[in-house]
């Protein structure tokens, strides 16, 4: 009874604190609970326990930093002393008069000594800054780590509870942390174990207050009414203009409503800048480019529910992509205009810089659009070409399986086009342009992921055109046909190309027309290499064998045959131009020194060069063809080596050196309306450097005896020579030099030649023979006969 009497009694009920009233509510409901209060009681003193072990570590520690810093006081103290000694002494050593070396002694031993006791100063004191920002960082993490703890358990308590204030302050919490770190970084980067640890403790609580943050801001944003119902957008027709408009939640937030939307919304993007500025500062001095950008947190809160909601509509439509592309585009366009008036001035208001939501929002719905194509989309459109190759009737299913995928490319191509305008119709850019922000605004970026499936595509492409060209590059009236003025921009060149290299031209623009809106470099370079490159090879195998089937009926000897090859000349210089025209693009400069291109350089070099090499191939052979005419015509002319010492009355012509010449003019001429400009000099050219060896050789140098008449009738017959050729050039001597140096030399009278000068490089240079050897030079003379 005294026991009874002695205890203290229990408190009234409103006394009572409203926290440990509901805690008493939660755990006694019922009078059945009361045999259940040693349980409470345990636990209660467990907790108890718990804070005053943490209380008493904290205690240790604040100890531990005080007397580390009693120590180093002690240790200044202690310099500090043993400096008023020596001071004490020398002044005591100038009292008693002491001598100019035992002052000399002093002051070197003062000098001595400053540099140890500055740099003993200078240690103390940043002892004593460390145990201050310590502490000061430590009292800020606790508030921190306090307000995330306080925020879990209110939640816990009453999950309506709004925390946005909690939130609030933990934030600002974290600003003063982050200020403070980014100062010690800078003014003290060695301590980087302080910076770990703080920075350790800190993404504790972030890893809390950012989900919680998150899923705040989505309950927030579900009792607005997001996601709005979809159920209202029907799509009987692509063109239907009478779809119901998306009701739009944002537009019709009112009062605290808004109030609480908008402090959410401020809360959730502080978070992200604090995060933002915290990866810069530990990824300071690292190259990592524009990793550090994110999407928007509170756009992808918006972003996620809606989507969701229209993968059960995209469902619906498997067989019908247009509809998922025009429903997706419906609800990006619908909601843009309030990411600009409503949800741009509060991030803008919380300094999130380079951000825009347009961009944010038209980014996230493409994601995710991207996103169920991979799912669902194309790996049914995969199977389907796999079935049609092993189907019976592989011909009609393959065609069927790759028009579906064509139309379905189609779509993402011109869904791309519409996104790309709805970004730029505000007059704004995008805020990073490189391959990365655009993948993200582009359903294309499918193909990122998945380059097989480019592959696929670019192989698809490439047997479509080539399954058109074939029936136009077997039709004869493509390649007899020429295109009118077919001249580059930039060029005044007539390349006299057929009408064929036309469709081919076309093919090839529309090819990489369908590369451009690929988001990646890398990408774009490997589709036009797989899709475009075997066009041309093809091509260039076709006017390959167009043109040995032309050598093998006729050797090249008859007009028709050279005509072809002429053609296949003419297109192999059109395109070679064009390529290389086309390889001076910005578009095509991008994609140089990438490993697809082989050696690099452009991406079409490999193309180039082979037309080249046909070209030159061909224009030789029709070279040869001509000189080879010619030489069965000059036979006799150079078999009759009499008539170069035979008396003429008057300047002659050989008569069969005319047939020869005629013959040789005549295919020059009819070569000259069939081929190339460029081509064409390049033939000419080669036949007049043939002729000048063949006839230098047949007269100069065979040891014939040419008399001075004979000298005569000589120039006679190079002067038709000559005369031939200067329809295409002003001086035609220069393109048959031995020839002309040699009739110099023959003209060159008896007296003017010494004995043994001609074999001199002075004499021969001062007659301006710059062609013949000394050897040559002396064989003409010894059978110029006076």
């Amino acid at each position: 009874m005294e026991a009874a009497a002695q205890s203290h009694p229990l408190p009234l009920l409103q006394n009572i604190d409203p926290g440990v009233r509901r805690f008493l509510d939660g755990r006694f409901r019922s009078a059945a609970d009361l045999a259940t209060a040693s349980d409470v009681e345990a636990e209660i003193r467990g907790h108890c326990a718990e804070l005053e072990a943490s209380i008493s570590n904290l205690y240790v520690s604040l100890q531990e930093a005080a007397a580390a810093y009693s120590s180093c006081r002690e240790v200044a103290g202690s310099a500090l002393r043993g400096v008023r000694g020596g001071l004490s002494a020398l002044k005591a050593y100038e009292s008693t008069g002491a001598g100019e070396e035992m002052e000399a002694r002093t002051e070197q031993m003062q000098f001595e000594q400053l540099p140890a006791l500055a740099s003993e100063v200078a240690r103390v004191e940043m002892v004593r800054e460390y145990a201050e920002m310590a502490l000061k960082l430590d009292s800020l993490v606790g508030d921190i780590e306090d307000a995330v703890s306080s925020s879990v358990t209110g939640k816990l308590k009453s999950p309506v509870d709004n925390s946005e204030k909690t939130h609030h302050v933990a934030i600002g919490y974290l600003k003063n942390i982050e200020d403070l770190l980014a100062s010690v970084t800078t003014t003290r980067p060695q301590w980087t174990r302080l910076l770990s640890s703080v920075d350790h403790r800190v993404d504790r609580s972030l890893a809390i207050l950012r989900p919680q943050a998150i899923v705040d801001h989505r309950s927030l944003l579900s009792s607005l009414g997001w996601p709005p119902s979809l159920a209202g957008s029907k799509f009987s027709s692509i063109d239907s203009r009478k779809q119901a408009e998306i009701v739009n939640p944002l537009f019709s937030m009112r009062g605290d409503l808004k109030s609480k939307y908008s402090e959410s919304f401020l809360a959730l993007c502080n978070l992200q800048e604090l995060q933002k500025r915290r990866k810069a500062r530990q990824l300071k001095g690292h190259d990592v480019g524009n990793q550090l950008r994110q999407p928007l947190w509170v756009i992808e809160v918006l972003v996620n529910p809606i989507s969701t909601a229209a993968q059960h509509h995209f469902s619906k439509w498997a067989e019908k992509p247009e509809f998922v592309f025009a429903l997706a585009y419906k609800i990006i366009r619908d909601f843009v205009d309030s990411m600009d008036e409503i949800l741009q001035p509060l991030v803008d208001k919380a300094n999130l810089i380079g951000y825009s939501c347009r961009e944010e929002w038209i980014s996230g719905m493409v994601i995710a659009l991207s996103t169920y194509l991979a799912k669902e989309i194309f790996p049914k459109q995969i199977e389907l070409l796999q079935e049609s190759s092993n189907s019976s009737d592989a011909g009609s299913t393959a065609y069927q399986a790759r028009v579906s995928w064509l139309s379905l490319v189609d779509l993402m191509i011109s869904f791309d086009k519409r996104i790309q305008d709805l970004i730029s119709s505000t007059g704004l850019l995008l805020t990073v342009k490189d391959d990365d922000s655009w993948q993200r605004i582009s359903v294309l970026c499918v193909f990122c992921d998945r380059p097989d499936w480019l592959q696929v595509w670019a192989e698809i492409e490439r047997q479509e055109s080539l399954n058109k060209l074939q029936s136009a590059m077997d039709l004869e009236k493509n390649w007899s046909t020429r295109i009118q003025g077919t001249m580059l921009e930039y060029d005044s060149d007539d390349y006299k190309s057929p009408v064929i290299t036309s469709a081919v031209h076309q093919t090839l623009s529309l090819l990489i027309d369908r590369a451009r809106p690929i988001p990646s470099i890398m990408l774009r370079a490997e589709f036009i290499r797989t899709s475009a490159a075997p066009i041309i090879s093809e091509f260039l195998g076709y006017m390959l064998r167009r043109s040995q089937e032309a050598e093998g009926l006729t050797a090249l000897a008859d007009d028709n045959a050279v005509l072809k090859v002429s053609q296949s000349i003419n297109a192999a210089r059109y395109f070679e131009s064009t390529l290389t025209e086309w390889c001076e693009d910005v578009f095509f400069l991008e994609m140089e020194n990438l490993p697809v291109n082989g050696e690099g350089g452009c991406i079409f070099q490999q193309e180039i060069n082979h037309l080249k090499e046909f070209r030159v191939e061909w224009a030789d052979k029709i070279s040869t063809v001509i000189l080879r005419g010619f030489s069965a015509r000059s036979r006799d002319y150079l078999k009759n080596k009499r008539q170069w010492l035979d008396k003429s009355e008057g300047p002659a012509v050989s008569r069969t050196f005319i047939e020869s010449l005629d013959y040789m003019q005549g295919q020059l001429s009819k070569l000259q309306g069939g081929l190339n400009t460029v081509d064409f000099v390049t033939v000419w050219r080669n036949v007049a450097s043939g002729v000048d060896q063949l006839l230098f050789a047949g007269i100069f140098t065979s040891g014939v005896k040419i008399s001075s008449d004979g000298v005569e009738r000589l120039q006679s017959d190079l002067s038709v020579l000559f005369a031939i050729f200067s329809a295409w050039c002003l001086r035609p001597e220069g393109f048959f030099p031995r020839l002309s140096e040699g009739l110099r030399i023959l003209k060159i009278d008896e007296q003017q030649l010494r004995d043994g000068a001609f074999t001199d490089k002075n004499w021969l240079r001062e007659y301006g023979i710059r062609h013949l050897t000394a050897a040559d030079t002396e064989k003409i003379i010894k059978n110029r006969v006076y």
